[in-house]
């Protein structure tokens, strides 16, 4: 594998239990280019997130094999960074500390404390760094994950529906931001979601999974400039072909219901975050 392609999926299949009848995730071969913006779509239980998880180490794979830049992923990294629906962050910490959590876990905040003052500058939080987190809006909150994510400057941000919980208008806003940042700065990108539009205003390409098994039925390029401009020609165009293309798989597959296991995870044994600060500090 080249460097040209970060990520790297290769004869995936999954099986979250061996009572189950078909596989979750079914030969799954897919090749992410450096820097390039990718969607993954499709129906509810077609194991997108099962997938990203996979890419970001939380989840490992029955059969096949992810690498990100040759290096088989089996664990997560601060080089591959995920953000959710939620934005999970601590509470009773400012939007500083937060953000900063990283670079504590890595052991390198003491060196990389201007990152984080420019990253919150950069997100439109730079006069709220010493406010709680609690505070502040949802989309300040996911504002302050977004931050954090980039902290450790990650070669891959994944990401999991992180804006489906926003207001309409705060959702198109990140959603902008978050595909220009990634552009300008040569993240490669995996994103989640069910959301047409969405896929088009922040993929370079968008990959379309079928359902009960997931596999992936389709492949989409978006040749757009960023910033998309919604109200183009151009971006209705390529939304309505989406779009299209979608529901003859979805319907193709809507006779055969699949329903998605979940994962019990342990609970985390990390040491505390407030200890981890203070040595930091």
């Amino acid at each position: 594998m080249s460097n040209a392609s970060p990520i790297w999926i290769s004869d995936l299949t999954h099986y979250y239990n061996r009572q189950q009848s078909m596989p979750t995730l079914d030969d799954i071969n897919l090749s992410i280019p450096q820097g390039q913006l990718t969607a993954l779509i499709g129906r509810s239980g077609c194991g997108k997130s099962t997938l990203l998880q996979m890419v970001a180490g939380l989840l490992i794979p029955t059969e096949g094999a992810i690498r990100i830049r040759a290096h088989t992923v089996t664990k997560p990294s601060a080089k591959w960074n995920m953000m959710f629906q939620k934005p999970s962050l601590y509470p009773w910490m400012t939007v500083r500390e937060n953000a900063a959590l990283g670079l504590v876990f890595a052991g390198t905040y003491n060196q990389k404390k201007d990152r984080v003052e420019e990253l919150l500058d950069m997100v439109g939080l730079s006069e709220h760094k010493d406010k709680n987190v609690q505070a502040l809006s949802g989309g300040q909150q996911q504002r302050v994950a977004l931050a954090r994510s980039l902290a450790t400057e990650p070669e891959v941000l994944l990401l999991d529906e992180p804006f489906s919980a926003l207001d309409a208008f705060t959702r198109t806003a990140l959603q902008t931001e978050v595909a220009q940042i990634c552009h300008d700065q040569n993240i490669t990108m995996v994103l989640v979601t069910h959301d047409i539009e969405e896929a088009v205003a922040m993929a370079d390409q968008v990959v379309i999974m079928s359902h009960n098994p997931g596999q992936i039925v389709g492949e989409k390029s978006i040749p757009l400039a960023y910033p998309r401009d919604r109200n183009s020609a151009e971006f209705a165009e390529l939304k309505d072909e989406l779009f299209a293309e979608f529901e003859t798989i979805d319907k193709a597959k809507q006779d055969k219901p699949f329903e998605r296991l979940e994962v019990v995870r342990p609970k985390s044994t990390a040491p505390s975050v407030e200890k981890m600060l203070q040595q930091a500090s």
